[in-house]
């Protein structure tokens, strides 16, 4: 594994929990300011290919993030380099970096073509954009975390009256949450602000927390491979059932369906060569291009 990942992990997690990193549903949507659309649809290049931009976050390690020269890195972005090579016989692509608020605000104004944030699925991103049929990596399932040998926390349900270092404001925290609207005489105890990683480690080994539940690899890779020697294991229930959603997307303009069929093509293609894998091991150690077991 990169050994910049480690030193990224901290930043990471504390935007997971303003961000749900991959889940959440605001999108900046509602946000005031404007970004300059600084090209139209139809501009060419001096050799007559069309100029698409794909921009990405630049400060959500290990997904995309500037460097410490100041520079875009991440999983997304070799991805995207990636998908660059492919389509460069037609388009002209440029990846870069941009802060959350201005990814959505770029998109919608046409500046950016292509935007991504290591994004799950929700109807609300559905309803304003075009996502991808393409997933960009799969997160897996969402699996509780405790302390080893428990037996009692399998599902959702078994948690109720227990306290969780969960907040109720990403995905797996709303359904969380909708549990407790159905079951108010006996809820699952959530947080209002999310712990750090240290904290929720610490929770569950004194005590403090009966569990933390996120996806299959936020919690193999934040406190599994992060701590090897912690007194916790990953339960085996994926919690939201088989059919729920575990890949992330990018992004198009609504109903901009031709460039999103001409990238889910390209991706397609990537992961059917192996280029998708090769680069999830290089970032992860571990094959994120198809649903984790």
């Amino acid at each position: 594994m990169k050994k910049r990942i480690l030193s990224f992990m901290l930043c990471t997690m504390l935007v997971v929990s303003l961000l749900a990193g991959c889940t959440g549903s605001d999108d900046g949507e509602e946000k005031k300011e404007t970004v300059e659309t600084t090209k139209t649809e139809d501009e060419e290049d001096s050799e007559g290919k069309q100029k698409i931009t794909i921009a990405i976050g630049n400060a959500y390690p290990p997904f995309c993030y500037l460097d410490e020269s100041e520079n875009p890195a991440g999983y997304e972005y070799d991805l995207y380099l990636k998908v660059a090579e492919k389509m460069a016989d037609k388009y002209d692509v440029e990846v870069v970096c941009d802060t959350w608020d201005n990814l959505f605000v770029g998109l919608e104004s046409g500046k950016y073509d292509i935007v991504s944030h290591h994004l799950g699925y929700n109807e609300e991103r559905a309803e304003k954009y075009t996502v991808s049929g393409e997933s960009l990596m799969y997160f897996g399932s969402y699996r509780f975390i405790y302390k080893k040998g428990r037996k009692d926390i399998t599902d959702i349900a078994s948690t109720a009256g227990m306290t969780l270092s969960n907040n109720s404001m990403d995905n797996i925290g709303k359904a969380l949450a909708a549990y407790n609207e159905d079951n108010p005489d006996n809820p699952i105890i959530l947080q209002e602000t999310m712990p750090s990683d240290e904290a929720i480690l610490a929770g569950i080994e004194n005590g403090l927390y009966d569990a933390y539940t996120h996806t299959y690899f936020d919690v193999k890779t934040r406190f599994i491979d992060k701590y090897p020697d912690a007194d916790i294991e990953i339960g085996t229930v994926n919690l939201l059932g088989d059919d729920a959603d575990c890949g992330t997307y990018a992004l198009f303009k609504k109903d901009n369906t031709k460039l999103q069929e001409e990238f889910d093509a390209v991706i397609k293609e990537l992961r059917d060569e192996g280029a998708v894998k090769e680069i999830s091991m290089n970032w992860f150690d571990e094959d994120y291009s198809v649903v984790p077991q």
